[in-house]
């Protein structure tokens, strides 16, 4: 059976009678199988994850550099197949492009997600290399320290460049990130991880770019928190649904 789209590894296993899809947008680096145990984990939200080209079974396609291109190409593939209600769930870089892909839905007039869900991402990029120190090393080393990918899979050469040629490209996309939306009407969740670089206060610098207040929610961890609180993430998810306007209407069956 093939897939409703490319960037739609899972769409196959569609949850029937869900309270809401969920698109889920990968870190840097990363690809749709990150969110691999999340797509049976929840009996209540049609967890889907979004494949980017030039990673996992799109290895062979053009990593996208620029998040205009990338925003437009995930708000394409929303537009065309979203049901009501949906979700935009992004973690680290998918942050970032979940909340352009809703400003681009915003613009070209199509539905907006009921529930925008921003996880360890700040509205603005502030990671740089030390004066003087090679990308590549930069790279490997925040990538090691944040603890997403197993140091064994840096020390094999052809693993290595593979995942760095990722790296690269999706720093590319973030490196002079910046929103380039002005103020979103859609409801925020803002997650993050207790022992992590995006703090609380650096999560809350995106109430600038909403009308209504953001909602923050912190679990114990590190960058990827996510990882080992999976159920309680989904949960806070379901309940922030919920509590939306749109998603109180919903489920009062209004």
């Amino acid at each position: 059976m093939t897939t409703a789209h490319p960037l739609l590894p899972f769409w196959d296993d569609r949850l029937p009678h869900a309270r809401a899809t969920v698109f889920c947008l990968p870190h840097a680096g990363g690809g749709a199988s990150a969110y691999r145990e999340w797509v049976r984990a929840s009996t209540t939200l049609d967890v889907q994850p979004i494949q980017l080209p030039g990673r996992e079974q799109l290895i062979s396609r053009p990593a996208i550099e620029r998040m205009p291109d990338v925003a437009s190409l995930v708000g394409e593939l929303i537009a065309g197949v979203a049901p009501q209600p949906f979700v935009l769930f992004g973690h680290s870089m998918g942050g970032a492009i979940a909340a352009e892909v809703t400003a681009w839905l915003e613009r070209e007039r199509h539905p907006l997600p009921t529930l925008l869900v921003v996880s360890a991402r700040p509205p603005v990029n502030q990671a740089r290399p030390e004066p003087g120190e090679p990308e590549d090393e930069w790279l490997v080393r925040r990538v090691l320290g944040m603890g997403g990918t197993p140091a064994g899979l840096l020390d094999d050469p052809e693993l290595r460049e593979l995942f760095l040629g990722t790296i690269r490209s999706d720093m590319r996309l973030l490196r002079d990130y910046v929103p380039a939306f002005g103020r979103l009407s859609v409801p925020l969740l803002a997650l993050g991880g207790t022992e992590d670089e995006v703090t609380e206060s650096r999560l809350a610098a995106w109430q600038e770019h909403f009308t209504a207040p953001i909602h923050i929610r912190m679990f114990p961890g590190g960058h990827f928190y996510l990882r080992q609180h999976r159920d309680a993430v989904l949960a806070a998810v379901q309940g922030a649904l919920t509590d939306s306007p749109a998603g109180r209407k919903t489920a009062h069956g209004a």
